[in-house]
């Protein structure tokens, strides 16, 4: 049931195919903003893995219809004219003969014991097989993408965070140099701010540089190279901003003289943290116990490995069945026509053939259930890898939420106490190493809170991907992927859906009784 609720989410907004993008025909103009929507529905467009799964899943078809093929009827005809010469002129009356001849035959397979129908039944679990890795390419691109989206807002934050840094020190030093003309302050303070400066711009240089690979990366996910410079919008769970508010301080300039470019505004700087941004942490639908079953259940490499299971019994029932023999019928026409006689023809015939190695065939069935065994053991170690990985990723999200939690906290303290240690050093009470300090760690607690929001985004994502339980609406841009053959895949997963609702309610009936 649960497969058939995976896909169905996949096509959830069929009908509103044109309206999915923010971006007119997927083409991306400079200076347009987009949303993950907007970044998951470019890359199912544009991801060549994708589309190789999808040629893989148009190769299985093919596999399918050619199993199927054997028992459809084989229709062949021969035409030719043979001549030969003879050194006995005596030899049947003459030295050569031209023997034109015609053959139309029509071939039918009417039963090989399960042979064919082994066969079928193994084309089609590998058919299934290469539509849940069609499926698990979806949303691995789209996990691809979130990661990489989040990478930008990390790298967006602390971009901003290093320009502010690079002001605050550009105050400093200039309250520094007001300091040191007037007497107030020795010169060391002055000359600290300096260096402190340049270490701002050598951050911010770094910090842009990781911002701009950053969207390189995300432009790789999203395969749109030669494309304009673009920027992303921001996420519920991603809303950081290192803006400017003024503080107890008057805004004023320590310089009003002629040089205006010497002019700063003496305001503190504060990151906004919303009051209610801890609630923007999601509640998760389910308990970490329950985690393990829907990701056994929603899981498409799970369901790649019994779609190959089964194929491998199905193996083996072909290779056992290679000895049961071959009924053909065949009907056909011939005319065969010499020098001295012509002949019309009319052939019925049904053959039984049958050969096989026996020692050949004692060994290919061991090979075929030892890979039986494989598969099993396969399916086997991915469940208890897969446990291990929900769990992990379920632990990750609670601790990264207790994280947010903290570095939010520690971010307004960090505040406070830059504030105070600005108030002070501006009254003489406090020297020039200790308002860095405070300056240094104020940068580092909003630096600290913007790697938690990454790493708690970031652990949503892999929780997502481990469980394939999608806790947004983004796997509807799928339907852009599969726009050949989705039909197909629903109608028979609504069939299996309903097979199955059908014995779970037999099963039901029979527990009462």
């Amino acid at each position: 049931m649960n497969k058939v609720k995976l896909v169905l989410i996949l096509f959830l907004f069929i009908a509103n195919i044109h309206t999915a993008f923010a971006i007119e025909d997927g083409q991306i103009k400079k200076g347009d903003i987009l949303s993950l929507q907007d970044c998951v529905a470019i890359a199912i467009n544009n991801s060549p893995i994708i589309k190789k799964y999808e040629y893989n899943l148009q190769i299985a078809n093919s596999d399918l219809g050619i199993a199927k093929s054997a028992y459809f009827p084989t229709l062949g005809a021969e035409a030719g004219i043979y001549q030969d010469y003879n050194s006995n002129k005596n030899y049947d009356g003459s030295s050569n003969r031209n023997l034109p001849a015609v053959n139309v035959y029509l071939s039918q397979l009417i039963w090989n014991f399960g042979k064919t129908s082994a066969l079928i039944k193994m084309e089609h679990f590998y058919k299934l097989a290469a539509e849940y890795q069609f499926m698990d390419s979806i949303c691995n691109t789209i996990y691809n993408v979130k990661t990489q989206y989040f990478n930008v807002l990390r790298a967006k934050a602390i971009l901003e965070i290093e320009k502010n840094n690079v002001l605050i020190n550009e105050r400093n030093l200039a309250r520094a140099k007001k300091f040191y003309e007037t007497g107030k302050k020795s010169k060391i303070d002055y000359v600290n701010a300096q260096v402190f400066l340049s270490e701002a711009k050598m951050r911010l240089i770094d910090a842009q540089t990781d911002y701009n690979i950053a969207m390189a990366d995300l432009g790789n996910a999203l395969y749109i190279a030669y494309t304009p410079d673009f920027e992303i919008k921001k996420v519920d769970t991603f809303s950081f901003d290192d803006i400017y508010t003024p503080s107890y301080l008057t805004k004023n300039t320590f310089y009003s003289s002629h040089n205006e470019q010497e002019k700063i505004v003496n305001i503190a700087y504060e990151t906004r943290i919303e009051k209610n941004e801890v609630s923007k942490i999601k509640d998760l639908p389910f308990t970490m116990e329950e985690s393990f079953g829907l990701a056994y259940k929603n899981s498409p490499d799970l369901w790649v490995l019994e779609s190959t299971l089964d194929a491998m019994k199905e193996s083996v029932n072909y290779i056992k069945r290679q000895y049961y023999p071959d009924i053909v019928g065949n009907v056909g026409y011939g005319f065969d026509n010499a020098r001295d006689a012509s002949n019309n023809r009319i052939n019925m015939s049904v053959n039984m053939v049958s050969a096989v190695n026996v020692k050949q065939q004692i060994h290919e069935v061991e090979r075929a259930n030892a890979q039986v065994n494989l598969a099993e053991n396969d399916i086997y170690q991915f469940k208890q890898n897969l446990y291990f990985e929900v769990k992990k990723c379920f632990l990750n999200v609670d601790k990264s939420a207790a994280q947010i939690r903290a570095s939010q906290v520690k971010v307004h303290e960090a505040l406070e106490n830059f504030e105070l240690a600005n108030k002070q050093y501006e009254e003489g009470k406090l020297d020039y190493i200790a308002l860095q300090e405070a300056r240094k760690e104020y940068n580092e607690a909003k630096t600290l809170h913007v790697r938690m929001l990454y790493e708690y985004n970031i652990a949503l994502a892999e929780l997502e991907i481990a469980m394939h339980y999608h806790l947004d609406d983004l796997h509807s841009q799928a339907q852009h992927a599969l726009h050949y053959h989705y039909k197909d895949i629903i109608n028979k997963l609504e069939a299996s859906l309903h097979c199955e609702h059908r014995h779970e309610e037999e099963q039901k009936d029979k527990n009462k009784k």
